[in-house]
C-alpha cells in the first residue's frame, strides 16, 4: 500500500502527518479485510521511517525504503528490508544503510565500484572508458595550459620576402578559354604579379579550344568533361607532368583557387615540397548542390561547409574577397590567417568605350533611344537567380513600365530554360539573351547600359558589379554576401531584399531620375578606382611575404634565401 492504514507511531516525523489514509473508516475497513482473509503481512511505504506492529494477528510493516529523513532517528533511518518466507513463517528484518561516512568517502567508494564493475563485466568497455577519459584529459590540458595567440605575431618581419622576386605556382580548376569569375580572377592576379616582377607558373585544365598559352601555363590532361558545353573539366589527379612541373619550378608559394581536385593536388605538393600553400575562397559551394550527384541537403548543409573548413585549415593562408566571406569562414571554424582582398579590375579598360562601336552595337541589338537599358552579366545558371529578375520585369510590364530593356550577357546550362521563361512571361521585346561575349568587348556592353542589375545570392564578391561601376553604372542588386560589401546603398547603387516589388521599385526609381543615375554612376566610378589590379596584386604579394615569414620563422632565414637564390639560378 502507499499510505499506512493506521497510526504507526504516536508522534509522526515532521511533515509526515498527512501520509496516512485520510479516512479512518477506510483504514479500519482494510485492516478488517486483512484479518478476515488471514493476511500474514501488510506493507506500506509512504512514511520516511521503519515501523513494525502486529494488530489482531496481522503484521503491519511501514518502510520508507532508502529515503530516510536527513537527520536519522530511532524510527527514521536509511534502510532496506529483507523478507524471508520459509514454510508457514515470514521473517522480516531491516538492513540499515551506512550513511554516516563523509561525502568524499562515499564518492570514492562509488567511483571504485563503478571502475570495478566495468573491469569485471567487460574488459573492452573498461579500456574504452579509460581511452575516453584520457582524450578528455588531453583536451582539457590543451585548453588550460597551452598558450594561445589570437593576435597576429607583430615580431615577424616580411621585409626580406618583399625585396625578392617570388616564384608563385597558381593552381586552378578553371581557366580560359572557359570564361568564369575564377578564370578572370586568376588571369588578373597573374598579370598583376608579373608586373611586379614575380615569376608565375600556372597549372590549369586542358580544353579543346585553343588559348594564347605560353611556357608559363601547363595544361593538365582531362579525364572527364561535363556541362552543356563540357566546360567543367576533371583532370588527371595522378598527372606526372603536374608533379614534375612543380618540382622543376621550385615555387616559394603555391596558390590554389579551389578546395578539391587540382587544389587538393596543389596542397599535397606543398607539403611534399615544404612550401606554404595559400587558398583563395572564390565560391559558395553550398549554392552549387544541384551540380553534385549527392542528396542536395546533405551537400548543402554539411559536406560543402566541412570541405571548405577542412581545406582552409590545412593551408597557411586564405584570401577572401569580402568581409562577409571572411565572417562565414570564421563561423564554420576556419582559423588560418586571412587577407580580405577583392579581385582587382582593370579600371582604365572599363572606363571608356569607342562611340562608333557603341552606335553599331545599339543598332545591332535594336535598342531604341527612348529605352532605359539594364545590363546584367553572369553565367546563365540556376544559382544566379535570373528568373527572379524576369519575374520582377514582368510585374513592371503589367504596371506599364515597358521602356525597360534588359541585356543578359553570358552563357550557361540554363540558357534554354531562361529563354522559355522569357517567352512564357511575354518579355521577348524587353529581354535579350546576348550570349557569351569576349572579355575584350565587355566594356562596350557595360557602356550600353543606364544601370547594372543583379540578383545572384551565391557570390563571394560579384566582380562584374565592380566592372560595371568602373564603366559608370549605378547598381541595383539583391542583398547577399559579397554584394553587401561593394554596393553602398544610396551611394553607388541600391541593394534590396529578395523581393520583386522592392527590387523593381529601385529599378524604376533610377529609370525615371536621370540626375540620380548620373550621381550614383559617377560615385560608383570613383568607388571602383580602389579596386585596381595593381593594388590587388600588391596586397596579395604582401600577404605572400607575411605567410612566408611566418612559415619560416623557426628556420634560419639566410639559409632559406640562399637556397631560393640557387633554385632561381
Amino acid at each position: 500500500m502507499g499510505l499506512a492504514p493506521h497510526n504507526v507511531i504516536q508522534d509522526a516525523p515532521l511533515f509526515e502527518e498527512d501520509n496516512y489514509l485520510n479516512d479512518p473508516r477506510l483504514g479500519d475497513g482494510i485492516m478488517r479485510l486483512a484479518e478476515r482473509y488471514r493476511v500474514d503481512t501488510v506493507f506500506s511505504a509512504n512514511l520516511s521511517l521503519y515501523a513494525q506492529q502486529t494488530v489482531n494477528g496481522v503484521n503491519y510493516v511501514t518502510t520508507g525504503g532508502a529515503g530516510g529523513l536527513l537527520l536519522d532517528a530511532d524510527e527514521s533511518f536509511h534502510h532496506y528490508v529483507v523478507v524471508e518466507v520459509a514454510g508457514g513463517s515470514v521473517g522480516i528484518s531491516p538492513g540499515r544503510l551506512n550513511v554516516d561516512r563523509p561525502g568524499w568517502w562515499r564518492m570514492l567508494s562509488s567511483v571504485g565500484s563503478t571502475i570495478y564493475a566495468f573491469f569485471y563485466v567487460s574488459y573492452p568497455r573498461f579500456l574504452l572508458i579509460v581511452g575516453l577519459l584520457t582524450l578528455l584529459a588531453m583536451r582539457l590540458y590543451r585548453l588550460i595550459f597551452e598558450e594561445r595567440h589570437y593576435y597576429p605575431d607583430f615580431d615577424i618581419d616580411p621585409t626580406p620576402y618583399l625585396e625578392k622576386s617570388l616564384r608563385v605556382a597558381m593552381v586552378s580548376n578553371n581557366y580560359f578559354p572557359f570564361v568564369s569569375g575564377v578564370s578572370v580572377s586568376v588571369e588578373r592576379l597573374r598579370q598583376g604579379l608579373s608586373d611586379l616582377n614575380h615569376r608565375i607558373q600556372l597549372l590549369v585544365p586542358r580544353y579543346r579550344e585553343p588559348w594564347q598559352d605560353d611556357d608559363t601555363i601547363l595544361r593538365v590532361p582531362t579525364l572527364m568533361a561535363f556541362g552543356e558545353k563540357r566546360e567543367f573539366r576533371l583532370t588527371n589527379p595522378f598527372s606526372a607532368r603536374f608533379r614534375r612541373c612543380l618540382r622543376e619550378f621550385k615555387p616559394d608559394v603555391i596558390h590554389v583557387h579551389h578546395p578539391f581536385w587540382l587544389g587538393s593536388m596543389g596542397l599535397w605538393m606543398g607539403r611534399r615540397l615544404k612550401v606554404p600553400v595559400i587558398y583563395t575562397y572564390h565560391t559558395r559551394l553550398e549554392h552549387y548542390a544541384h551540380f553534385v550527384p549527392l542528396p542536395g541537403a546533405l551537400f548543402r548543409n554539411l559536406i560543402s561547409h566541412y570541405l571548405i573548413k577542412h581545406f582552409s585549415n590545412r593551408c597557411q593562408g586564405v584570401i577572401v574577397p569580402t568581409y562577409s566571406a571572411e565572417e562565414y569562414l570564421r563561423m564554420i571554424g576556419v582559423k588560418t590567417p586571412s587577407l580580405v582582398q577583392p579581385t582587382g579590375i582593370d579600371t582604365a579598360r572599363f572606363a571608356y568605350a569607342n562611340e562608333e562601336a557603341l552606335t553599331s552595337l545599339r543598332e545591332q541589338l535594336a535598342i531604341d533611344p527612348a529605352d532605359t537599358v539594364l545590363v546584367s552579366v553572369s553565367r546563365i545558371s540556376k544559382e544566379k537567380n535570373i528568373g527572379f529578375m524576369l519575374e520582377a520585369l514582368a510585374e513592371l510590364k503589367r504596371q506599364e513600365q515597358t521602356s525597360l530593356r534588359l541585356l543578359l550577357v553570358g552563357d550557361g546550362p540554363d540558357r534554354q530554360a531562361i529563354q522559355q521563361q522569357i517567352e512564357t512571361l511575354g518579355l521577348e521585346a524587353q529581354v535579350t539573351l546576348v550570349g557569351a561575349v569576349p572579355p575584350e568587348e565587355m566594356a562596350l556592353y557595360y557602356h550600353l547600359g543606364d544601370m547594372f542589375v543583379f540578383a545572384s545570392t551565391s557570390e563571394t564578391q560579384g566582380m562584374v558589379i565592380l566592372e560595371a561601376m568602373a564603366a559608370g553604372l549605378p547598381v541595383v542588386a539583391v542583398r547577399s554576401s559579397g554584394i553587401d560589401d561593394v554596393v553602398r546603398d544610396g551611394y553607388n547603387g541600391f541593394k534590396t531584399p529578395q523581393n520583386r516589388q522592392k527590387w523593381g521599385q529601385r529599378v524604376v526609381e533610377l529609370a525615371e531620375d536621370e540626375a540620380l543615375r548620373d550621381t550614383l554612376g559617377s560615385q560608383a566610378k570613383t568607388f571602383s578606382a580602389d579596386y585596381d589590379i595593381a593594388k590587388f596584386a600588391g596586397a596579395v604579394a604582401h600577404f605572400y611575404a607575411e605567410v612566408l615569414a611566418k612559415y619560416y620563422s623557426n628556420q634560419d632565414y639566410s639559409s632559406k634565401t640562399q637556397t631560393s637564390v640557387e633554385q632561381t639560378n
